[in-house]
């Protein structure tokens, strides 16, 4: 078996079994992604590696087997062979969900989970569980430089601990977030002054509504209160659409929002993120 780069070419032909994975050349951003291919009488394997631009403190890494050569220690001789190009000695990290093939790769590497992802599929009608509180208006109402800020702000504190993230973040973070984000269905909690409080975002480049949402302040007083606010007010305005289901991206570590996502009582798959020793 040869292992080598994944070249442009290779891309016009990818075998079937790669299908729904993303795949790039080598070195498509520099020297923090690499892209490899094992062959045998053809393409075996493939194998990327990345820095986020948000993060970089981890290599991001995902390899796929062709299903006819699994268990011949292919996998891991291409985690192996990535290894060995990092320009940094950052260990690698990978991200699925708990019953996906690929996180028992991982497992079986002796991967860790870093951060667990709960099940987060829900419908605008579970909103009467959740309490009025605060008022909550819409992100088109404030200036876009202060939710760019506030965004960020969230997401530093929110990955703190677990992945922090990198000096350039904020500029990679909020590049495609109004073309991504629903301003009017997206809600802030500001105060006399206007500062905001808490920020939800309500994504719509998926097939269903993708929120986020937490407190600007890791120690805000009333956190839980402000986040159910803004998400109350979200999903009154998607229920108004006549939007049925809708879905939530955090982490079992915020500790605002994960109370208010248990009252939408969701449905659907855990998510663990996890680091793969080198």
């Amino acid at each position: 078996m040869n292992i080598g780069p994944l070249r442009e070419s290779d891309l016009t032909s990818t075998p079937a079994w790669t299908a729904g994975h993303e795949l790039r050349p080598d070195l498509w951003r520099g020297e923090h992604t690499r892209a490899v291919v094992a062959e045998t009488d053809g393409i075996v394997a493939v194998g990327l590696m990345w820095t986020s631009r948000v993060h970089g403190d981890r290599y991001w890494v995902n390899v796929v087997v062709d299903p006819a050569h699994r268990r011949r220690g292919i996998g891991t001789a291409m985690v192996q062979h990535l290894t060995s190009l990092r320009a940094a000695p950052l260990a690698l990290m990978t991200r699925g969900y708990v019953d996906d093939p690929g996180l028992a790769f991982a497992d079986a590497l002796g991967a860790r989970t870093i951060q667990v992802v709960p099940p987060a599929q829900t419908t605008t009608a579970a909103r009467t569980a959740l309490r009025a509180g605060p008022a909550a208006i819409a992100v088109g109402a404030v200036d876009r430089a202060v939710i760019e800020a506030t965004n960020a702000r969230i997401y530093e504190w929110t990955h703190a601990s677990w992945s922090p993230v990198g000096p350039a973040f904020a500029d990679a973070l909020n590049e495609d977030l109004w073309d991504e984000i629903d301003t009017e269905a997206s809600s802030v909690v500001v105060d006399a002054t206007g500062r905001v409080l808490a920020l939800a975002l309500v994504y719509l480049d998926g097939e269903t509504p993708l929120l986020t949402a937490e407190t600007t302040d890791a120690a805000a007083p009333d956190g839980e209160r402000l986040v159910e606010a803004c998400i109350l007010r979200s999903l009154d305005v998607l229920s108004s659409r006549g939007v049925v289901g809708v879905e939530f991206d955090g982490h079992v570590s915020d500790p605002h929002f994960l109370p208010v996502l248990a009252r939408l009582q969701p449905t659907g798959r855990w998510f663990r993120l996890v680091e793969i020793p080198v």
